[in-house]
């Protein structure tokens, strides 16, 4: 599964208060930590990160110690779990590197994760368990958990996507425009550790998110020093592409600068590929969104000089990946928008294009209002044989 169908599998327990705990298992630098610190903050959970790998039994399990008149023993739970009153009633206790912690820590943590307790000491009701790990072929440090361990689990496995990064992470948490477009051209480049043998420099999404610190403070990827940080990151192979990519890139334009006017779209596939990709990565703030009604006026301008953008690029094949791009961030506000564009040029364009971008007769001709929807029907009734 992808990422973001991961997410989509804890959050469905969270919005039912399903208890059950759920074990994710992907390559490292997936982005299974980044989606778990999402979800808390989505949900106003605060996320408990445990790396397993890191403790020892006795810092999960805790201690035994004698009780004031020495007749019975009393069990020490650790600090590091949930306490309402220092953490409130809702948290995400995540126990990562579950896969690379040894037998004796996971023995430690089985309990935890069965019964929702250790000892004396009981998870609170507003907690949910989320384990992550390594999987067998990735590599790294793996050890199998116990059969009766991994049955208390709903398992998933991880794939890398880049449509999920991309749209899900990157854009929203603002990662930089040059590695987004670049991945946007080689999305194979997201994740190449299956690519690189026994190399201990790979591209992961990690390193991306790393190569986009770096660029935030100095892009010249012609300095030196920079290449050589990049290629420490992602390996010298994709480095080094990427570093040509960003040359070329600098002297394309922007979507802001072309929108406002300022500049004219090139002529070349590639120049106009990253350009309308740049001007879908615009409408992203619509992906949240129940309906057309949640924007304010400045979004749906954006959206509305977006969609006037993608018309005036120079090849019709690039205006219908665009409009597809944005239709795709949000399908329900998006038709909702294009239905009520006063443009009697572009609706006629969608109305032309209206199966390739998903819009049918029945669902415009309901959608739309007043002269707009006039407009539809005579439209309609004039190429409904052609």
């Amino acid at each position: 599964m992808t990422i973001s169908e991961f997410q989509q599998c804890i959050e469905f327990n969270i919005e039912h208060n399903i208890r059950h705990a759920i074990l994710g298992l992907g390559a490292p630098g997936v982005g299974k930590s980044q989606v778990i610190r999402q979800i808390g903050k989505k949900y106003g959970y605060k996320v408990i990160d445990i790396r397993l790998a890191q403790m020892s039994e006795v810092e999960i399990g805790g201690l035994i110690y004698p009780n004031e008149t020495r007749t019975k023993t009393v069990w020490l739970a650790p600090d590091i779990l949930p306490n309402p009153e220092r953490d409130g009633d809702k948290t995400i206790l995540l126990l990562d590197e579950i896969t690379s912690c040894t037998k004796r820590v996971q023995v430690a943590a089985y309990q935890l994760i069965l019964d929702r307790k250790i000892g004396q000491y009981t998870l609170p009701e507003g907690t949910f368990v989320i384990a992550l790990g390594n999987r067998e072929d990735d590599d790294g440090v793996y050890i199998r958990l116990a059969d009766p361990l991994a049955d208390r689990f709903e398992i998933h496995f991880i794939e890398p996507d880049f449509q999920s990064w991309k749209y899900d992470y990157a854009i929203p948490a603002g990662v930089h425009p040059l590695v987004v477009d670049f991945l946007t051209e080689m999305p194979a480049a997201l994740h190449n550790q299956q690519d690189c043998g026994d190399a201990m420099v790979f591209s992961t999404p990690r390193s991306w998110d790393r190569v986009s610190e770096i660029l935030k403070v100095d892009a010249d990827v012609t300095h030196p020093v920079i290449r050589h940080k990049i290629i420490g990151n992602v390996g010298e192979a994709v480095g080094e592409q990427f570093v040509e990519f960003c040359k070329t890139a600098k002297k394309s334009i922007s979507a802001e600068d072309y929108l406002a006017g300022k500049a004219k779209p090139g002529t070349s596939p590639k120049e106009l590929s990253l350009l309308t990709d740049q001007l879908i990565r615009m409408t992203v703030f619509v992906r949240d969104k129940a309906s057309a009604d949640d924007l304010t006026s400045a979004q749906r301008g954006t959206i509305e000089a977006v969609i006037r953008g993608l018309f005036r690029l120079p090849l019709a094949e690039f205006t219908m990946v665009g409009l597809r791009g944005v239709l795709n961030m949000n399908r329900v506000v998006i038709k909702d928008i294009y239905n009520k564009l006063d443009d009697d040029e572009i609706l006629n364009f969608i109305h032309k294009n209206r199966y390739a971008l998903g819009l049918t007769d029945s669902y415009t001709a309901g959608m739309i209002d007043g002269e707009a929807r006039k407009r539809w029907l005579a439209m309609w009734e004039k190429n409904k044989n052609k």
